[in-house]
């Protein structure tokens, strides 16, 4: 890469802790600090946002999981083990890997679990951190299996929980041990080397990275960056601090100059390529004949990656992660069985308890062999008592974690039932319509005008995304925003940004449309009227069901401030006013977007103000 590679902000090693980024709701780092990704950002700032408490029980404690596959003639175990003491060591100044439980203080607890072949050879291995702190219990493991079968790769799975206490706002981040095992492991991903530094692709590498693109074996995101014609500083800097963040989640690379992208364009098209001073995040299944999935394939522009002012670079190595916490852990890690710890030891303390017997007959004084007896009891009644306490915990975490569970499944099938409405609602849309154009076509043959059949000018598609939509508004002349255009576009940081984009599409286009008839004199009602009943040919409507023009009472009163909005002083003088009317652009989840809205198509500005596009407002259901 180009220029010098100064970090945008100090940066602490991730490693030094299993507990990442601790932030207080001030931005002040709680006490003692522990900062493990500064790089990333806090949850944008939106403006009327609903802002409440943890969901302590609700909150999935597994906030990050990398998995790598390491092919066969590497001995994985030990370099894992190695590794992992170093990362260890580095916090503790110690890292006792021996088999059994260790306690490092008097909240950190190391667990180490060993499977092995009949040969005595080490088939498995299991580390697990675990740190109560104030904040929250942070645990971290690291499990690697070496497979029977030399055909089958080996693994290694880092994972991260965090089961919050809901006293302090966190910001976990992923391990810098990720970045450290992909450094001696040496990874893959189907034809993909996953590596901690972009590989560098020139013209004549540019056919070996479509082949990785479209390797039907690829399961990780292949990030591809262009550098930029003239040398940038921004863009060097940032793509130093966010690639080896993506490391080990996916593969990475860089197209060297101008004759690499202008190669790559011509091998994927113009729907797939990746623009000089551009990042393009490709997920699995690449097709490049097929255009309309090339939205699916987040990019993001030069101009906003060189613009300091822009944070949006971040959410890259977010969205990495995320795909890589979906990830399925592969069969050969989630059934390993590790002996348990707790039979051995009690097979440990028959056996001192015994010796301790057999001694004491052998002096023949009862009266020492009470005493001697009673140190070994107590020893080992100590011991058995530190044992059920962490099996208490561990039981503990394991019914959080259940609970986590539950609300997500519950969460998922709402989701899947509303996508299911959606869908209905939009394929009776598209068959009314295809019904509407064929009656139309049928007429116009028997009129003779079969020239007017063939509709020549396609619609403009779509936008994939709420960057796209802003960067289009200007396309819909009847309306007004007013809107923040972060908050619209932070919506972007979700995975269903792009049917949440194209709702809100529709949404507008729909408020154009009636404010376009009101300014004709083709309809005397109001928006929620114009959606019901179509009153005029060619009218875009939104379904009624996604539409509430007011506020309930109780709602206005504890929560109305939330929901005044800025507006042209031809409409309020002050150049602020309160919203009611809003289309509901989802109806499940903690974001649920909604767009509010003012109409003043009957007023000075003949339009309809829209005066926020963003997650929707705190109200009864929701605080």
């Amino acid at each position: 890469m180009n220029g010098p590679s100064a970090p945008e902000a100090p940066a602490a090693d991730s490693a030094d802790s299993a507990a990442p980024a601790v932030t207080t709701d001030s931005a002040r780092p709680a006490a003692p600090t522990v900062t493990t990704d500064s790089a990333r950002p806090a949850a944008p700032a939106v403006p009327g946002a609903r802002k409440s408490a943890p969901d302590v029980l609700g909150a999935a404690p597994l906030v990050h999981r990398s998995v790598l596959d390491v092919p066969a003639g590497t001995e994985i175990i030990p370099e894992v083990r190695r590794v992992t003491a170093q990362w260890l060591h580095r916090k503790f100044d110690r890292a006792p890997l021996e088999t059994g439980t260790h306690h490092l203080n008097g909240h950190t607890v190391l667990t180490s679990q060993a499977l092995y072949r009949l040969d005595g050879a080490e088939r498995a291995l299991r580390i697990q951190l675990r740190e109560d702190k104030h904040e929250a219990t942070w645990r971290v493991t690291v499990a690697a299996v070496s497979p029977d079968s030399a055909d089958e790769p080996q693994s290694v799975a880092v994972t991260l929980e965090c089961f919050d206490n809901g006293t302090t706002a966190l910001s976990p981040a992923r391990p810098a041990l990720v970045e450290q095992l992909v450094d001696v492991l040496h990874p893959r991903d189907g034809l993909a080397h996953l590596t901690t530094r972009p590989h560098e692709v020139t013209a004549a590498d540019v056919d070996h990275l479509v082949d990785v693109l479209c390797d039907p074996d690829r399961r990780l995101p292949a990030v591809v960056a262009a550098r930029p014609v003239q040398p940038d500083e921004v863009w060097t800097r940032r793509m130093r601090q966010l690639l080896p963040k993506c490391a080990g989640d996916a593969s990475l690379h860089l197209l060297t100059d101008a004759d690499a992208v202008v190669a790559f364009r011509e091998a994927v098209g113009e729907h797939y390529r990746v623009a000089p001073g551009a990042v393009r995040t490709y997920l699995q299944d690449v097709d490049p004949a097929w255009a309309a999935d090339a939205p699916r394939h987040r990019l993001l522009s030069g101009a906003r990656l060189c613009d300091p002012k822009d944070t949006a670079y971040r959410l890259i190595a977010r969205g990495v992660h995320q795909q890589a916490l979906g990830t399925q852990l592969p069969a050969r890690l989630r059934t390993l069985v590790f002996p348990d710890d707790r039979q051995r030891k009690q097979g440990v303390r028959r056996a001192a308890q015994d010796a301790a017997r057999a001694h004491a007959t052998a002096l023949g004084k009862e009266l020492a062999a009470l005493k001697e007896e009673v140190t070994v009891l107590t020893e080992l009644l100590a011991d058995a008592d530190q044992d059920l306490s962490e099996a208490r915990r561990r039981e503990d975490l394991a019914e959080r974690t259940v609970q986590a569970l539950q609300v997500q499944l519950h969460s998922a099938v709402e989701q899947l039932h509303q996508e299911m409405e959606d869908h209905t609602v939009a394929l009776e849309n598209v068959e009314r319509a295809q019904s509407e154009a064929r009656v139309l076509r049928q007429r116009l043959h028997g009129q003779g005008r079969h020239e007017e059949t063939v509709v020549l000018d396609q619609a403009a598609a779509q936008p994939s995304s709420f960057e796209e939509l802003w960067a289009r508004i200007e396309e819909i002349t009847h309306i007004r925003v007013t809107a923040d255009r972060r908050t619209a576009i932070a919506l972007d940081d979700h995975e269903l940004a792009r049917t949440w984009a194209a709702k809100a599409w529709q949404g507008l286009r729909s408020l154009d449309s009636y404010a376009s008839a009101q300014r004709d004199g083709a309809i005397s009602g109001g928006y929620y009227h114009f959606c019901r009943n179509a009153p005029v040919a060619g009218a875009l409507i939104f379904p009624v069901k996604q539409v509430a023009m007011s506020e309930n009472e109780a709602t206005k009163a504890m929560w109305g401030e939330e929901r005044v909005f800025p507006v042209p002083v031809e409409v309020d003088p002050s150049g602020r006013m309160l919203m009611e009317a809003h289309l509901k652009l989802g109806s499940k989840g903690s974001i649920s977007p909604r767009i509010y809205f003012h109409d003043d198509s009957r007023g000075t500005t003949g339009k309809v103000v829209v005066g926020y596009i963003g997650p929707h407002l705190t109200n009864r259901k929701t605080s």
